[in-house]
């Protein structure tokens, strides 16, 4: 999702992966580098953003609590003091963001009682004082309004149907050819988590097609599943017909039909499970 809203700043705005922070690093999901400071990104999830933002991923099986909260904020100092040179990566240019699909309830209403947790005006983004001096947010993507947070609430094994048709509806429109890309494995993923909704566009035409290239590499991956079973199938009964035929052992056949040393395992299983022909010639497994 992050390569989808970033994209139509080509150079003025990089995401960097798995970023090292330090010699022996830990590591952080995201480091988003914003060049110009006249970049808007168009969503409030994102208005706290300046030239150097890291974000953490949290999926609802991972921890968020305070110790969680502590070491992102370690991780963000580390970043800024872990620069060659003094001045690289200055502090009032780093903010921090956490994205999690749900709240953690007990930890939100003890930092809501301390004063340490603020609720935006947006739903679902709330603000972090008290544990740095960095720009500090927490993104519940599940409490996020609007169409154009569709997408963030359907990465969830707990997608709305209303979520996903929205998403195939915004690829539908799309003609950039690498953001139909970015949206291919964002398809890919949320389809993953909710197989419930592989046949979500069955009888419309335009969400059908939209669905067939987006899954392509789930179908060619099916398809060369199917052709691979269908291949060894084939082999199988080559191998057993030899046998039949020329009355030789299981390995004379598959040194016949050159069959590779690494295939030749699973073979012996396969043919074993094929009856001999009728009449003929008795062959030693």
């Amino acid at each position: 999702m992050l390569r989808i809203e970033t994209h139509r700043f080509e150079n003025l705005v990089h995401i960097r992966t798995e970023e090292e922070i330090g010699e022996v690093p830990p590591r952080t999901d995201f480091v988003i580098l914003v060049e110009d400071e006249k970049v808007d990104f168009g969503k409030e999830i994102f208005s706290i953003f300046k030239g150097i933002n890291i974000l953490e991923y949290k999926n609802p099986h991972d921890s968020l609590n305070e110790r969680v909260l502590r070491k992102v904020c370690g991780y963000a100092n580390l970043y800024i003091g872990m620069a060659e040179h003094e001045g690289d990566r200055p502090s009032e240019q780093v903010t921090i963001s956490i994205f999690r699909a749900e709240k953690n309830e007990k930890l939100f209403k003890k930092m809501e009682n301390d004063g340490s947790l603020i609720p935006d005006a947006t739903a679902g983004i709330y603000h972090v004082v008290g544990f740095t001096d960095l720009p500090f947010q927490i993104i519940i993507t599940s409490e996020l309004k609007g169409d154009e947070y569709a997408a963030y609430r359907a990465l969830t094994d707990k997608a709305e149907e209303a979520d996903v048709r929205h998403l195939i509806g915004d690829i539908s429109v799309e003609h950039d050819d690498m953001m139909r890309e970015h949206y291919r494995v964002l398809l890919n993923l949320v389809i993953q988590k909710n197989p419930q909704y592989t046949d979500i566009g069955k009888g419309d035409v335009t969400m059908e097609d939209v669905l067939m290239e987006m899954v392509k590499d789930r179908v060619d991956e099916k398809v060369n599943t199917a052709v691979t079973a269908k291949e060894q199938e084939t082999k199988s009964r080559d191998i057993r017909n030899v046998m039949d035929t020329f009355g030789v052992s299981i390995e004379k056949a598959m040194d016949s039909l050159m069959v590779p040393a690494d295939q030749r395992s699973s073979y012996r299983t396969l043919v074993m499970q094929l009856k001999p022909q009728t009449g003929a010639v008795t062959a030693q497994i």
